[in-house]
């Protein structure tokens, strides 16, 4: 998943006075979703007027973010920050999966807006934490969490997405990385096995091709391999399922071995960050099982790090489960940097 490594600062004028509202989107390959932040209290937001578009319908970018102005009526925005599925190169934006592109500063200037910003789509889900409220996360693991410690984020999805977040100079400053593509490591004889199994097939095993979507098909067929039998053609929604009801065993072997392989990174995540804020499990996948993740390998996987095992016994784990996650961070992003003046891209 592309994590953009390159920071700009773009200085506002001034003179300018933000005012509410914000518009507020996440563009994906698919849906371009937008929002409107009317008010802020204490550390939440009000975010509403949400209207989910299909990409493939709009040629550009600004053609989908006109669409959304005319719909809020006479509320005229101030300001605007989008959380994009794709590189962000300075000024310059190109979406991965939608032919979009543009410029930030044309945005601006489009729209009339004292200050627009793209950011990508995993920095708002690392800057988001820094705001969600309790009912947004499902406890794993408790711990003691520093409020102002660093946190470590990553979620399996289509890839594994992976990033931090650190507390500095009074502003939450999110840190990219390519964290979904380091080496897979094993924890025990078995698992030895299982990436041996995948090397002959795929080289070079990441933590992404075990933790993600595609991953469960590819961490099912390196168990079938182990274990020499036959694996039907499913998909990662069908390991799921035959997973959590315990119809197939080899798809409930590789469920549970799933959770333990993101159970060893996530503990490799914590230690590298130092992440004393927290540990903060996104994605698709996890929250449609927590029952069965609270269970499985992933605890004793985290725990397990040697020496360094009393290190991450206090660190809290959390199952994001607020739905507007990517409004969220959006909508602090744009809070934090223009309460200082300035913009971080």
């Amino acid at each position: 998943m592309y994590q953009s490594l390159k920071l700009r600062v773009i200085f506002l004028s001034s003179g300018v006075v933000f005012m509410f509202p914000y518009i507020v989107a996440d563009i994906g390959g698919t849906n371009a979703r937008f929002a409107l932040v009317t008010a802020k209290h204490g550390e939440q937001f009000a975010i509403g007027h949400v209207q989910i578009l299909q990409g493939a319908e709009f040629e550009t970018f600004e053609d989908a973010m006109a669409h959304y102005i005319e719909s809020i009526g006479d509320q005229k925005p101030t300001a605007a920050c989008a959380a994009i599925a794709g590189p962000i190169q300075n000024d310059k934006v190109a979406m991965t999966n939608l032919s979009w592109s543009f410029s930030q500063k044309a945005v601006r200037d489009k729209f009339g807006l004292d200050a627009f910003v793209a950011i990508n789509d995993y920095t708002a889900l690392a800057v988001a934490t820094s705001r969600l409220p309790s009912h947004g996360l499902d406890s794993v693991l408790p711990g003691l969490r520093s409020p102002k410690g660093n946190k470590a984020i990553l979620g399996p999805g289509t890839g594994l997405g992976v990033a931090g977040l650190a507390h500095a100079n009074g502003a939450w400053l999110p840190i990219p990385s390519e964290g979904g593509h380091v080496n897979m490591a094993p924890a025990d004889e078995f698992e030895c096995d299982v990436l041996k199994a995948a090397i002959k097939r795929h080289g070079h095993v990441s933590a992404e091709v075990f933790i993600s979507g595609p991953g469960l098909v590819n961490l099912c067929t390196a168990i079938a391999d182990v274990e020499g039998v036959q694996v039907d053609a499913l998909e990662p929604q069908d390991i799921t399922a035959r997973g959590l009801d315990d119809s197939d065993a080899l798809c409930a072997k590789t469920l549970n071995l799933f959770c333990g392989f993101l159970g060893t990174v996530s503990g490799n995540l914590a230690l590298t960050y130092g992440a004393f804020g927290g540990v903060y499990i996104t994605g698709g996948i996890v929250p449609r099982f927590p029952d069965f993740f609270k269970q499985s390998l992933f605890v004793q996987r985290f725990r397990e790090k040697g020496v360094m095992s009393h290190y991450v016994s206090e660190i809290p784990v959390d199952i994001v489960t607020y739905e507007q996650t990517a409004f969220l961070g959006a909508a602090a992003w744009l809070d934090q940097t223009l309460n200082r003046g300035q913009i971080v891209v």
